[in-house]
């Protein structure tokens, strides 16, 4: 074993086992095949924040006075639902700094200002960013009286339904009245969320009403549903392992090849092919556990830089792609040296 261990030291020493140039060469290969992977997913982990932070994963049920707000608001506790919650306008309130610009008044159950994103200082009314901005982020005053600022909300222009970006919610019971609407938040997307927001409504008071209940999406210029699953699953970056382990097994192989008159030879002088196998393949496990270091810890740093958030995600992929590479470079120097033959020694060398 000492023999065996020393011979693989001065191999690698030396520069007979070519670590050095091993090395880089599958580190390279490696990180470009891992960065192009952690890339093309970060790209459709932007579309889906995007695609949220749109409000295109917000769904609305609307039905003048047929909406319960309890049963709305317990969509909330279903699978994805993000959070849910109803609304129904009333009187537009008029603010005493502002009496020309009434802003829109909406009576809400207490959960509809988080399927909006608004924080919560626990009293006071929500109102949107452009409110405050316009006047001021302390108490709003209304009718003589100054209304504490319970949580902010943004609400751009950006293609989704007008009417919020300059309003007011005013949080009430779930069971105070019918709504008018019901909004959910659903994120993954669920195939039944129509199913649930229609579970809301209450039976008409007339029997012959003919009001249809409209199922919209808030904003629509992401498109209807979020395409960026479906793309993921037919990524071309999904067979990275695959494709590691066929780079690590060509690369072994081309440099067991580059050494066959050195293994026919040592055969020739009487080493085992045991021996020599085992000998091929520690010293190419050298080189790609190498590269497989750099490679995993350049991934992770970029992961951390571009895409934190999915970092424990990621590096456990990055890893398999490293694993599968690790692989083939072991299964490649394994077939590379046991397709060597002794009574092809003259023939490599002068092939050489």
């Amino acid at each position: 074993m000492t023999t065996f261990l020393r011979e693989i030291s001065r191999n690698l020493t030396s520069g007979t086992a070519r670590v050095g140039v091993l090395t880089g060469l599958a580190a390279a290969l490696l990180t470009a095949l891992i960065l192009l992977e952690v890339l093309t997913i970060a790209g459709f982990v932007k579309q889906g924040v995007d695609y949220r932070a749109g409000g295109a994963s917000i769904t609305t049920l609307a039905l003048t006075g047929r909406i319960d707000g309890q049963a709305c608001e317990e969509l909330s506790a279903v699978p994805d639902v993000i959070a849910s919650g109803a609304m129904r306008e009333e009187v537009a309130t008029v603010l005493d700094v502002l009496p020309a610009s009434p802003i829109k008044h909406y009576t809400s159950t207490p959960s509809f200002a988080r399927v909006l994103g608004a924080g919560d200082s626990g009293e006071g009314l929500y109102f949107s960013d452009a409110v405050v901005e316009a006047v001021g982020t302390g108490a709003i005053a209304v009718d003589g009286r100054e209304i504490p600022v319970r949580g902010t909300y943004n609400y751009p222009s950006d293609g989704r339904r007008a009417g919020f970006g300059w309003a007011t919610l005013v949080p009430t019971y779930a069971t105070d009245g019918v709504f008018d609407e019901c909004w959910v938040q659903v994120w993954p997307e669920r195939g039944d969320t129509r199913q649930l927001l229609l579970s809301t409504l209450t039976p008409p008071k007339d029997a012959k009403s003919s009001d249809e209940p409209k199922v919209s999406q808030l904003n629509t210029r992401f498109g209807t549903t979020f395409e960026g699953a479906r793309e993921y699953a037919k990524r071309p970056t999904l067979y990275a392992p695959a494709v590691a382990l066929i780079v690590g097994l060509i690369i072994a192989a081309v440099a067991v090849r580059a050494r066959r008159v050195e293994i026919a030879a040592n055969l020739h002088a009487g080493t085992s092919r045991t021996v020599m196998t085992l000998q091929q393949v520690s010293e190419a496990g050298v080189w790609a556990l190498a590269a497989a270091v750099i490679s995993w810890g350049a991934s992770v740093l970029v992961i951390a830089l571009v895409i934190p958030t999915e970092m424990h995600t990621l590096a456990l992929r990055t890893a398999a792609i490293v694993l599968a590479s690790l692989v083939g470079s072991l299964i490649g120097s394994l077939i590379g040296t046991t397709t060597v033959r002794e009574s092809k020694l003259w023939d490599y060398v002068k092939g050489r």
